[in-house]
């Protein structure tokens, strides 16, 4: 068909079709790998996360200071650093444990139960529960977002490593 141009004047063409027909295949290869990116992002955060891998000794780190989970990690102080780091331990069998360290070493302890929901881990004892917000699990460190108020849209991210 050629290069077809419509022309005000002789030589000058006020529309190119084949330079139109570049640019929008360009603009929608850059739309088409822009939604591409946004989609794996989101996949990211809504990462499966299996009992199996959830069970065992995690250690606080601390605070994620930044947005929605994003940013760098303030460390937490443990409440008695040189007798242990406070931790929670989640066994195969749906029981848990936070333990914390009085000033004399002695370790406090608080069970529960824990039972995952696709992205969610609830924390339950009796008939008080705390849901936690999975973001992710890499290299042994879970971030989780905790509801501040139970109908808050608002989240505190908290950062776990996980003992070996």
């Amino acid at each position: 068909m050629g290069n077809l141009q419509l022309q005000k004047t002789p030589g000058k063409p006020i529309f190119n079709i084949k330079e139109h027909a570049m640019k929008k295949n360009i603009l929608c290869s850059a739309l088409l790998i822009a939604i591409c990116i946004s989609l794996s992002n989101y996949a990211a955060l809504a990462q499966n996360i299996d009992k199996e891998a959830l069970t065992g000794t995690w250690v606080v780190e601390g605070t994620i200071m930044g947005d929605n989970g994003k940013g760098w990690v303030m460390p937490r102080k443990h409440s008695a650093p040189d007798c242990g780091k406070d931790h929670t331990v989640f066994y195969s069998d749906g029981n848990s444990k936070e333990v914390k360290y009085t000033s004399t070493c002695e370790p406090i302890e608080q069970t529960f139960q824990w039972e995952l929901e696709d992205s969610k881990l609830i924390l339950s004892k009796g008939d008080k529960s705390i849901t936690w917000h999975l973001l992710s699990l890499e290299n042994n460190q879970l971030k989780v977002g905790v509801q501040m108020r139970q109908n808050s849209e608002h989240k505190m991210y908290v950062a776990y490593r996980k003992q070996e």
